[in-house]
């Protein structure tokens, strides 16, 4: 096999994992995760001890340990850029959902407030209702971001187990 053939298969096999794990790291499932103890320690000052014992945690694990280091570096790697991707898309929709409207809202008022009885706008309750839905939307991009930040923990955790093993082989 030529080397650009191990190459596309190596990818083949990493991103493999890669959806496999991210399936695992769902973000509708913290959702679901909201009276487990493991959500209840959050104010614990060690989390990792917390998160390896999850279900999630141990089952990714084990995919990763079929991969080799650099196959988990590239996947720590790609973890980081798609963080700070999914990172720069919450700061953007939390920008535009809750900064431009509430700010619109704020300058119409000053600047017409008849404005809003003539576009049927009079209970407050439409206008907080109008904010808890924007809100909904940024909070769960908010849990977008986290779970796509726990991808690059997971992966600098089995790297620094990895040197550790390692350290622990080369001692006499």
């Amino acid at each position: 096999m030529s080397e650009h053939g191990r190459y596309v298969e190596t990818d083949k096999v990493a991103m493999g994992v890669w959806v496999r794990i991210v399936k695992l790291f769902a973000t509708w499932k913290m959702l679901l995760a909201g009276s487990t103890r493991r959500s209840l320690m959050q104010f614990h000052n060690d989390q990792l001890s917390i998160l390896t014992r999850s279900k999630h945690w141990k089952t990714s694990l084990g995919l990763l340990g079929g991969l080799s280091d650099a196959q988990v570096a590239f996947l720590r790697d790609y973890a980081r850029l798609n963080s700070e991707r999914v990172e720069r898309i919450f700061r953007m929709t939390a920008l535009l959902f809750i900064t431009v409207p509430v700010g619109a809202a704020v300058a119409l008022n000053e600047i017409a407030p008849e404005l809003w009885e003539a576009l049927g706008v009079t209970e407050t309750s439409t206008l907080l209702i109008l904010i808890l839905a924007y809100g909904v939307i940024v909070g769960y991009m908010m849990m977008v971001a986290w779970r796509s930040r726990d991808l690059i923990d997971l992966m600098e955790f089995e790297l620094a187990r990895r040197r550790l093993v390692d350290a622990r082989t080369m001692d006499p």
